[in-house]
């Protein structure tokens, strides 16, 4: 094949874009630190970093979720150790009062502390995080225990709120007021108690000891009840955490570059595309005498 001066122009033309094309991807990569700057360069590779980018963004929202949950349940936790004072102070009222020797006297004095008890309990019910009742299980918006002394038509949600903590994985973030003051007995026990020492019934403070007593095992049962759903809490965050480092990784692993690989590699496409401007221009400066020396 017959090689022309066209052809060789042609050619050290071709080679030299080439070089500037590969010299200021180099540039572009040592400026920005990422190995593509269009989705153009590794279509596989920039689809694989858009679908971990997506699966970041959720597992961040499912960490807000699990930071969310386990705020509200550190508050309940605080709750039910304050009804576990209120039952506590009401069992030692029951056993003092419950004796023989106390007066009417005595009695309905008593009377007057336990109904601030009450009225602690139903605060306890209501108790609200973030602007929303922490117990109205599905209904936040309105107040979860409803009474109007002496604490004898009590109403409370059923239901629960609940949480995304990973793929599918709904978690119930609170008991309801239901479940904190009805089931436990707490609130009729604080009421049979309050009535019985109203009428100076030596009998009824009895039993109403014996249910305190039931609602105090009541309260416990929701306190290790709550106690597994924090550590559920913790485990499925330390899971995301460790899923958010290695998708992290992966993702850079896939966009970035190594600065100092970079670095070298604009150094020598730099020299390469020297040295082809050096050669072709020598090249094509030669004469038909030169070819003859």
């Amino acid at each position: 094949m017959r090689v022309t001066d066209s052809m060789i122009q042609t050619n050290a033309t071709l080679s030299l874009q080439m070089n500037l094309q590969q010299m200021a991807q180099a540039q572009t990569q040592v400026s920005t630190g990422q190995k593509y700057s269009s989705f153009a360069d590794d279509p596989r590779a920039q689809s694989s970093v858009m679908q971990t980018s997506t699966a970041l963004s959720a597992l961040d929202q499912y960490q807000r979720n699990i930071n969310d949950a386990t705020a509200r349940a550190n508050m309940e936790d605080t709750v039910l150790q304050q009804l576990t004072d209120t039952v506590t102070r009401a069992t030692a009222i029951a056993t003092q009062q419950g004796s023989a020797t106390a007066t009417a006297a005595n009695r309905l004095a008593a009377k007057q502390e336990v109904d601030n008890l009450l009225s602690s309990a139903v605060a306890a019910g209501n108790t609200q995080y973030q602007g929303t009742f922490l117990f109205g299980g599905d209904n936040t918006t309105s107040a979860p225990v409803t009474a109007t002394p002496p604490f004898y038509n009590v109403s409370a949600p059923s239901g629960s709120h609940t949480t995304e903590i990973s793929a599918g994985q709904l978690f119930k973030s609170n008991h309801n007021a239901n479940e904190l003051l009805l089931d436990t007995g707490t609130l009729q026990s604080l009421k049979d108690l309050s009535t019985a020492l109203g009428n100076n019934d030596q009998t009824a403070i009895g039993t109403a000891l014996t249910s305190l007593n039931s609602s105090q095992q009541g309260i416990q049962a929701l306190v290790g009840d709550l106690g597994a759903r924090e550590n559920t809490l913790q485990v499925t965050g330390s899971n995301i955490t460790a899923l958010q480092a290695n998708l992290t990784t992966f993702k850079s692993n896939l966009s970035n570059v190594d600065q100092e690989k970079a670095i070298t590699d604009l150094v020598a496409r730099q020299t390469a595309y020297q040295s082809a401007m050096l050669a072709t221009s020598r090249v094509l400066g030669m004469t038909l005498t030169d070819y003859l020396k």
